[in-house]
């Protein structure tokens, strides 16, 4: 009894410390020159999902933000949204492969030709090499539109050659 209760607190207490808003949100900022607004993921405390329940509830999340966000484009004229996620302190073992499977064939079906652009801000060096595993569950017109950069390095750290 007193470790099915110490597992309950722990749940409750990992659900109340993961407030999802605040890693992935609608972009604050006006759209930019060519009216196309952008949404953030920050995976400066990403937990990955861990069941299905997780992966459908966090891939429903970001469809929703990603909805505003072309619904924010769309006020000022474009037909498309950018993301830009913050990878700084990610950790490769944060990549939970279905999960970004199922976010990539959601977005997909739910957004396409949606996307401009996505740009991956300062991945740990490793995740370049997780990229190339990734990158599987991207079509190739999706590929292009991603861009590594280093803040860093003051440069784009990696694009994909997609051959047509």
């Amino acid at each position: 009894m007193r470790i099915e209760l110490a597992n309950f607190l722990f749940v409750i207490s990992y659900i109340m410390s993961y407030d999802i808003t605040k890693l992935i949100y609608v972009k604050e900022d006006p759209v930019d020159a060519e009216n196309v607004a952008t949404f953030v993921i920050d995976t400066a405390n990403w937990k990955q999902p861990q069941t299905e329940d997780d992966i459908v509830r966090i891939t429903t999340f970001i469809a929703n933000v990603a909805t505003q966000t072309l619904l924010k484009s769309q006020r000022h004229g474009a037909n498309k949204f950018d993301v830009l996620v913050y990878m700084e302190n990610f950790k490769i073992g944060n990549i939970n492969y279905k999960f970004v499977k199922y976010l990539a064939d959601i977005l997909k079906s739910l957004f396409p030709e949606k996307l401009r652009k996505a740009t991956l801000i300062d991945p740990p060096k490793i995740f370049i090499t997780s990229y190339e595993i990734v990158k599987t569950f991207l079509d190739k017109p999706t590929r292009k539109k991603v861009e590594l950069i280093s803040t860093k390095e003051n440069k784009q750290i990696y694009i994909d050659i997609v051959e047509d």
